[in-house]
């Protein structure tokens, strides 16, 4: 079944991920973790399923921070921030905290580590120069920052600065600075890709010409030429 939903989501196909749903409850697999958390990244655009798939997971994993930020994260893409700040009134409550995104990559047999704030890192002002550079290029091409990912209601141009410092983005341009032109970077994260990141990481791909794996916490993103085959839907 696992397997099934990840076809659906590699498909882009939310009409059976949805059926799939029926049919999950329909024969009492919600019980199954695997089963729901992978159901859960297909049907994240459709608030009132997640918020079904949420509540049985809340259930099945009651002490997994990451359930409840994902919840909050699909209600923050929806601009539903009364909803945001009652689901992080859950975590308050019982006492969990939000794991930090963290990104890895693999340079010359040494693995290297970023999260999103790293005072003592000392790579972290050439890579912000680099992200900075690329995100000028990306916005004369017609991109625009995905804001929507970030759970608090502050303004864009704040936003802006904490999605472009995502862990995933420095990962990336690290490769891109200490890898030879046109060597895939292969890169894991231990969360699941926001929508920004996700688009980010195509145009980057299309752009230096390089191949970007990444491994998060449900799947492979294969991005090539600024394409991925999960059709943008994770």
């Amino acid at each position: 079944m696992v397997s099934v939903l990840q076809a659906c989501a590699a498909l882009t196909a939310l009409e059976q991920g949805r059926f799939l749903h029926g049919y999950i409850l329909r024969r009492g697999l919600d019980s199954i973790l695997p089963v729901m958390s992978t159901l859960i990244t297909i049907i994240h655009c459709n608030v009132e399923l997640a918020e079904r798939a949420s509540k049985r997971l809340f259930e099945l994993e009651p002490r997994n921070a990451g359930n409840y930020v994902l919840l909050a994260d699909i209600y923050a893409e929806a601009k539903m921030w009364d909803e945001v700040k009652r689901v992080k009134k859950l975590l308050e409550a019982r006492e969990l905290q939000k794991v930090p995104g963290r990104s890895w990559i693999e340079v010359k047999r040494k693995i290297y580590s970023f999260i999103s704030v790293d005072e003592f890192n000392p790579h972290m002002e050439q890579l912000h120069a680099l992200l900075a550079e690329l995100s000028t290029e990306m916005k004369d091409r017609g991109y625009k920052p995905q804001t929507k990912v970030v759970l608090y209601d502050l303004d864009e141009e704040e936003k802006e600065r904490i999605v472009l410092r995502h862990s995933e983005k420095l990962a990336v341009a690290f490769g891109l600075i200490n890898t030879k032109r046109g060597e895939t970077i292969r890169i894991s994260k231990n969360l699941r890709l926001c929508e920004d990141c996700h688009y980010v990481t195509k145009f980057i791909s299309k752009f230096t010409n390089r191949e970007i794996l990444v491994r998060n916490v449900n799947r492979f993103h294969h991005f090539r030429d600024g394409v991925c085959p999960c059709g943008d839907c994770w």
